[in-house]
């Protein structure tokens, strides 16, 4: 068993020598697991490729990374570097996906249901919109109650309410056997959309999902639901969503942005080796700009 601590390193005022602050010990079975606190998204790939190829058995290790994360979230995205265990979440959340872990889509779910925000700071930003919906497809079959009870009844985020909506879309493309429970699910939320009660609420600019409703937040929700049923290629709906848009309920740009038309869309996603060389792509675009605008004169001279 490999222990682990996960240290904060900080500078001291008086002597710049460096000191440690402990914090939970966390225990791996698999020792390689320590590895992922000590590298930022330019690990290296045989480190990624060899915890992968362990497939379930790192399931516990790379979990408990996760729920550490959830329970403290400031400690990874504030105060210690991306090198010196920031990016350990991230390296445990793909690589559960990679190895096919049922579990970690309770954990993402978990995390839908509280501030959307700790995704962007543990993971990366786009996270949220291009791969939560993966988990949940492919991952969380056994949550798809869950996610009917957060689409209906739970306080989420906007954004979050897209990415169950657009997991439970896909879900159903993928894995045709899940369709009419799905079906049922969307089905229920088009009734409690274009109820007399809710359409009384949108005519007075109000909105009708959570505790505290927000009306252009279940317009941009509504506006991306429709796309998923147009990428479920849910033609028994065409009723439904003509009220939506007759009810002006849709926010055009949205199905525009995304060419959205009544076709089965089967969505993928990128492998965990493509997701890193893209940040390292992105890094170093960042890079360059910021070179070129070092070299850009700071005061330029007036023309003759």
């Amino acid at each position: 068993m490999f222990c682990s601590d996960k240290v904060l390193f900080s500078q001291s005022k008086n002597n710049n020598i460096p000191f440690q602050i402990f914090f939970t010990k966390m225990q791996f079975q698999h020792s390689i697991v320590g590895e992922l606190f000590k590298k930022d998204y330019r690990i290296s790939r045989d480190i990624l490729l060899e915890i992968k190829d362990l497939g379930l058995e790192v399931e516990k290790d790379l979990l408990a990374i996760v729920d550490d994360a959830i329970k403290n979230p400031d400690y990874y995205s504030d105060e210690i570097e991306d090198d010196e265990g920031g990016f350990a979440p991230m390296h445990a959340v793909l690589l559960l996906r990679e190895i096919k872990s049922k579990e970690v889509a309770k954990r993402v779910l978990q995390m839908l249901q509280g501030d959307v925000l700790e995704m962007d700071r543990l993971f990366y930003p786009d996270f949220l919109t291009e791969e939560v919906w993966t988990y949940l497809c492919h991952l969380g079959h056994k949550e798809i109650d869950t996610c009917k009870q957060i689409l209906f009844e739970g306080n989420a985020d906007v954004y979050a309410r897209v990415a169950i909506s657009t997991g439970l879309a896909q879900l159903a493309v993928h894995y045709p056997e899940h369709r009419e429970k799905i079906m049922q699910i969307f089905s229920k939320l088009l009734d409690f959309i274009l109820s007399d009660e809710s359409m009384e609420a949108f005519d007075e600019e109000e909105g009708i999902f959570g505790d505290e409703p927000d009306f252009d937040a279940d317009i941009e929700f509504i506006s991306n639901f429709a796309c998923d049923l147009l990428d479920l290629d849910a033609k028994e709906k065409r009723k439904e969503l003509d009220a939506l848009f007759d009810n002006g309920l849709i926010d055009e740009e949205i199905l525009e942005e995304s060419k959205a038309v009544f076709k089965k869309n089967q969505m993928s996603n990128k492998d965990i080796l493509e997701i890193y060389r893209d940040m390292e792509i992105g890094e170093n675009a960042e890079l360059t700009e910021e070179e070129e605008d070092e070299d850009e004169p700071k005061v330029k001279k007036m023309k003759d």
